[in-house]
């Protein structure tokens, strides 16, 4: 059975280093040597774990590997940030969610 750490890494192929997803994991109490359930998939903290390595995903540099080349375009990164955001918005993480600033803006009232 795969554990809750792989199915963050199938999130995508990119090489996330493993302290980003033990990072997140902390973060959402979540822990990651656990065997993954139906519910685990399902619930709130791995869900959020998702979003929040999408969001990493977005802002990740483009790089070579062994040979292999991993690297985004600017419309995979909107996608990443759209999804991280759906997510944000279904679980209710409003510190995440980004708000509208009102503010006066200019040099002269």
């Amino acid at each position: 059975m795969a554990t809750i750490l792989e199915a963050l890494k199938g999130i995508n192929a990119y090489p996330i280093p493993p302290n980003t997803l033990e990072e997140v994991c902390l973060r959402r109490e979540v822990v990651p040597e656990t065997c993954v359930t139906v519910d685990d998939l399902k619930s709130r903290a791995f869900n959020l774990c998702r979003a929040d390595l999408l969001l990493w995903l977005s802002y990740a540099p483009n790089v070579s590997q062994g040979g292999q080349s991993y690297s985004f375009t600017d419309e995979q990164r909107q996608q990443f940030r759209n999804e991280a955001q759906q997510l944000y918005e279904e679980f209710k993480e409003e510190e995440i969610i980004p708000k509208t600033i009102y503010g006066y803006k200019g040099d002269r009232l």
